[in-house]
Order: C-alpha cells, then structure tokens, then sequence
C-alpha cells in the first residue's frame, strides 16, 4: 500500500552516506540508553530515549538501504562483452506496480 502524504526530507539526508552516518549515532545512542536500563537503572528517562533511538536507528538504516538498492538498480553487469540486464536488482513492489498503476 502506498501512502499519499511524503515527509518533506531535505535532499542531503536521503544520501545513503549521511542517513548511515545519523543511523550509526541512532544506534550509539540507544545503546548507551539501554545499556543503563539493563543494568538496572530504570527510569523513564532510559526506556523512551534508548527505544527512541533505536526506532531512529531502524528508520535511517532503512532509508540508507533503500537508497542504495536504487542507486544499483540502473547499472547493467556485462559479461564477456554482452550486457546481460538478468543481474539487476528490481524490487517486487515496482513489478506490481507497473502492472496496476494507481
């Protein structure tokens, strides 16, 4: 199902180097929360930023994945010369799409 609404993002957080570089800090982050909250320290403080950081971390690795996966897709691996198009990655969801536009 897609969504109509798209959050207005600036265009230098959907690179995938960026959004993995803020997925990385998400992470340390939450680590460093949960870290204390298994240790027995628990306090809200602990339990809404560490599981808030890793829904961040969850959120940024997606799109850093998501971006990548388009950046691959138009590249076309020759073989011995011939371009062989078998190799390229295209998601199911764009299949279905063109078969049923919206």
């Amino acid at each position: 199902m897609r969504l109509k609404f798209v959050l207005p993002l600036p265009h230098f957080l959907l690179h995938p180097v960026t959004s993995g570089t803020i997925a990385v800090v998400h992470g340390y982050l939450a680590y460093g929360h949960l870290t204390k909250l298994i240790a027995g320290e628990a306090q809200w403080l602990h339990i809404w930023k560490g599981f808030g950081a890793l829904f961040g971390a969850y959120v940024f690795t997606a799109l850093t994945t998501r971006q990548s996966a388009t950046s691959r897709k138009g590249s076309i691996a020759k073989h011995n010369g011939i371009e062989d198009d078998s190799r390229v990655f295209e998601p199911q969801w764009e299949k279905a799409d063109a078969v049923n536009p919206r």
